[in-house]
């Protein structure tokens, strides 16, 4: 196994378990499912490498073997948590971007997530803070907390249980004493761990309290097209109109998607002819349905009464007086990257049929797509790698 100083020293130590890998969509259902390689893989996170193309490292937390929270790594501004989703779309736009599959504990995977969704209660620079004056604070206090310290992008973590520290995680080593550790050895090995004359931000957490993303998969349930293609299917988008003129476009992020006339709505709708809770926007084998809350005046799809329905794009729902027009996006997993001929093993379907080749109109660059993925039912477009022109193959304008 690699050490993580080998890769990326940004979060602290962890155990390597795939170094350097392409985003394939058979890495997270190994994860998910338990098997192969990745069958241990049951708390840790996965990061891109920083480089020419990715500027800002992503990472995604797992918990349990499933996708628990994500997020983006800024150089000057520290964690950004997004969606899970948008970590998805990241790798699925950006083919060659390697990842780290890092393998960790869970108290240093909700240490990583306390700093990523909580707000220091204590934090600045070591160069007007005395942390020894912050811990014996804390200790008085008797609580459970945190304490980061950060030097040019690279993160230790101590952990306290009722004022003791009892587990610290730094970048090349981990130290753990469910006794309590000496604060004073403590303090060296911080010492050692921070280089000198560069600054060390300090923060401390005493709200410890995680939450996983709107997207964590509950349950063992199976998902079409794999853990992959579950996060980076189209979502609809909803065109909202009254009587008279269009009002917003929403993006429909998660599902069920419920719309009504009350706040605890997704969407509400000031609209006396609309219930409380009165429809909502559901997936059902992979296709969008639209289903009535047993409200009071019912729904209405292309002016037809209905209490269920699959709908397609540019389908008109109406509830009230509002209007809202179906427009199902295109999935950014269906934007296929044309590979060069030596480098077909990277790509993301991993499809083991025949391959087809095909040339950029504007450069010429030659790659290869399988005749399944040419031969879809949906459009696909196809993105240059060399010149980045997107096209859709010559005698393949199929239609959506």
């Amino acid at each position: 196994m690699h050490s993580f100083t080998e890769i990326s020293p940004i979060f602290p130590f962890s155990s390597v378990v795939l170094h350097d890998t392409p985003p394939t969509p058979g890495i997270f259902d190994d994860i998910l499912s338990g098997a192969n390689e990745m069958g241990s893989f049951e708390y840790g996170y996965c990061v891109t490498s920083k480089d020419a193309t990715v500027e800002n490292p992503y990472f995604l937390f797992f918990f349990q073997r499933k996708p628990y929270a994500a997020g983006r790594i800024l150089e000057k501004e520290g964690l950004e948590e997004i969606s899970i989703r948008d970590f998805f779309i990241f790798i699925a736009t950006n083919p060659n971007c390697r990842l780290h599959f890092l393998k960790t504990d869970p108290i240093l995977l909700k240490s990583i997530l306390v700093l990523l969704q909580r707000s220091p209660e204590t934090g600045g620079s070591s160069e007007f803070l005395k942390i020894e004056d912050l811990v014996v604070k804390m200790m008085r206090g008797r609580k459970d907390s945190l304490i980061a310290l950060i030097q040019e992008g690279v993160y230790n973590m101590v952990f306290a249980r009722e004022g003791r520290a009892v587990k610290a995680y730094f970048s090349d080593q981990y130290v753990q004493s469910s006794g309590g550790i000496d604060w004073h050895d403590l303090f060296k090995r911080i010492e050692a761990s921070t280089s000198h004359g560069g600054t060390v931000r300090i923060q401390i957490y005493e709200n410890l309290s995680t939450n996983p993303g709107n997207e964590y998969l509950e349950g063992e349930a199976e998902y079409p097209g794999g853990v992959f293609g579950y996060y980076t299917k189209a979502m609809a988008e909803l065109i909202v109109r009254d009587k008279t003129r269009t009002l917003k476009r929403i993006s429909v992020t998660h599902y069920p998607f419920t719309i009504g006339r009350g706040d605890e709505a997704d969407l509400s709708l000031n609209d006396p002819g609309i219930s409380r809770m009165h429809a909502s926007f559901e997936e059902k084998d992979g296709k969008l349905i639209v289903k009535d809350l047993d409200s009071l005046n019912g729904i209405f799809v292309n002016d037809n009464l209905t209490k269920e329905f699959t709908l397609q794009d540019g389908d008109k729902v109406t509830l009230g007086s509002h209007h809202l027009h179906v427009v199902l996006a295109r999935s950014p997993a269906e934007d296929v990257n044309l590979l060069s001929p030596g480098s077909l093993d990277e790509t993301m379907a991993m499809d083991r049929h025949a391959r087809i080749k095909v040339a950029c109109p504007e450069c010429g660059a030659v790659g290869s797509l399988t005749f399944t993925t040419l031969m879809a039912k949906k459009k696909i477009r196809i993105r240059c790698p060399k010149c980045t022109h997107r096209f859709i193959p010559a005698g393949m304008q199929q239609s959506t």
